[in-house]
């Protein structure tokens, strides 16, 4: 039996594009074979889209800061309020654009808003659909804080400067949407990454980790395909440390790679 893990930007979801249907017959497939299919992802579940045709049997999201199985919550955490007040504060202050994700909704200003998706269409050509947007940054007391994204123009005070001054306390990686690396970054929790998430869903299961089949695309999902038994990159990955540590290496998004990731895991699994 296999455990699949799916990142869903430029792994499930071209950007700005949907699911090729190869990928949803695929997972299917699976599924009736009896593997169990999970969405692991740095979007928190307030901005998946809904897969309707696909009933996935779980959700990692915010990069392992929450898992939902059976529309419960088995794992949960988050930034400090204290601490992402003055990380907000910070991030502000040099300039930076900030998204900030809870299991809710993931908050930001009008301005913000636009000057992401102006740097979409400038390095892409399309912009990525996100669902549970608030055009507030205002968090609610009661809402936890999961992570935080943060943006700059080209000529902004720099992510990679960021990287070596938070380096201690959080862990920073490069977006997943596909902009440059000095643009755009994630902030989340030390030590909570999409595989300690593989990890703890398959201690839910009672699975062995020789089980776990993990494909991706993007540098937040390094940890999980080394730690999956099968880990699997994305042919049109843009991350070398990913593509170099990969078992596996599929064909394109759009040129049926998700079927061949599964095809290959299931014959090696079983």
């Amino acid at each position: 039996m296999a455990y699949f893990f799916f990142d869903v930007d430029g792994t499930l979801l071209p950007f700005g594009r949907p699911m090729p249907k190869s990928a949803e017959y695929a997972i299917k497939a699976a599924q009736a074979l009896g593997s169990k299919c999970f969405i692991a992802t740095g979007r928190s579940i307030a901005e998946l889209p809904k897969f309707d045709n696909i009933a996935f049997d779980g959700y990692i999201c915010s990069a392992g800061a929450t898992i939902i199985i059976d529309d419960k919550v088995i794992y949960s955490a988050h930034i400090e309020r204290n601490k992402f007040n003055k990380l907000f504060a910070f991030l502000k202050e040099k300039g930076f654009y900030v998204l900030t994700q809870t299991d809710n909704a993931t908050y930001l200003s009008k301005e913000t808003g636009l000057a992401f998706q102006d740097e979409m269409l400038r390095h892409i050509g399309r912009t990525v659909e996100l669902h549970g947007l608030v055009l507030d940054e205002n968090v609610p007391e009661n809402e936890d804080v999961k992570k935080l994204l943060f943006l700059c123009r080209e000529d902004g005070y720099g992510v990679l400067k960021v990287k070596d001054e938070l380096d201690d306390e959080f862990t920073i990686v490069n977006n997943t949407v596909g902009l440059p690396e000095n643009l755009m970054a994630e902030l989340v929790l030390k030590d909570v990454t999409k595989a300690t998430g593989i990890e703890k869903v398959l201690s839910y299961f009672g699975a062995k980790r020789e089980e776990s089949v993990a494909i991706g695309d993007g540098a937040n999902d390094v940890e999980m395909i080394e730690y999956a038994s099968i880990g699997i990159a994305m042919g049109n990955s843009s991350s070398n440390e990913l593509l170099e540590k990969a078992d596996f290496v599929t064909d394109d998004i759009e040129k049926d790679g998700i079927k061949k990731a599964i095809f290959y895991a299931l014959n090696r699994i079983g």
